[in-house]
């Protein structure tokens, strides 16, 4: 199993397979894996475009010079590499975007998250129950504890290295 691999079914496990407590919330960008030996981040967004989920995949510590193109942007092919994946296992992928040469890009999918993973989004959208003038932006003990009982995805098991030794976990 690639470190890649580990990383889609984790991500992938969470917005489809994992249930949600009826009193959690969680917050409505993204949760996010790092493959480290790759310079990646992949990111995995419940309600994104469109109000389906979305699958995104930056360069984790960007070489960037300013006012001036990335020095290490995403592969020309490397997002359409994504989509390919994620349609071979099943997800049918609606639309990517990303501008080459970018540290950045995003895959569309058609099937909504989890009930509860959407349900769970709304209920952030909604703000705080005990102060609502504050919307989404209160960090009041009640909120941080509907937000603390999501749950997050299973750790990765360590991958096996090329060298034999094995990868970083999540």
């Amino acid at each position: 199993m690639t470190e890649q691999t580990a990383t889609l079914d984790t991500g992938l496990g969470w917005l489809y397979d994992t249930i949600q407590p009826a009193d959690a919330h969680q917050q409505h960008h993204c949760i996010t894996i790092s493959h480290p030996e790759a310079n990646r981040l992949y990111g995995f967004c419940p309600t994104g475009s469109a109000n389906l989920p979305v699958g995104i995949a930056n360069v984790a510590k960007p070489e960037l010079r300013p006012y001036d193109l990335p020095l290490s942007p995403l592969a020309p092919d490397e997002l359409f590499d994504l989509a390919t994946e994620l349609e071979r296992r099943g997800f049918t992928v609606r639309t990517t975007w990303k501008v080459h040469p970018a540290i950045t890009g995003s895959v569309g999918l058609v099937r909504p998250a989890h009930p509860t993973l959407v349900a769970a989004v709304e209920r952030y959208h909604r703000g705080c129950v005990v102060h609502p003038e504050r919307s989404v932006f209160c960090d009041c003990e009640a909120g941080n504890a509907e937000g603390a009982r999501i749950v997050r995805p299973a750790p990765r098991p360590a991958v096996p290295s090329a060298a034999g030794t094995t990868g970083q976990q999540r």
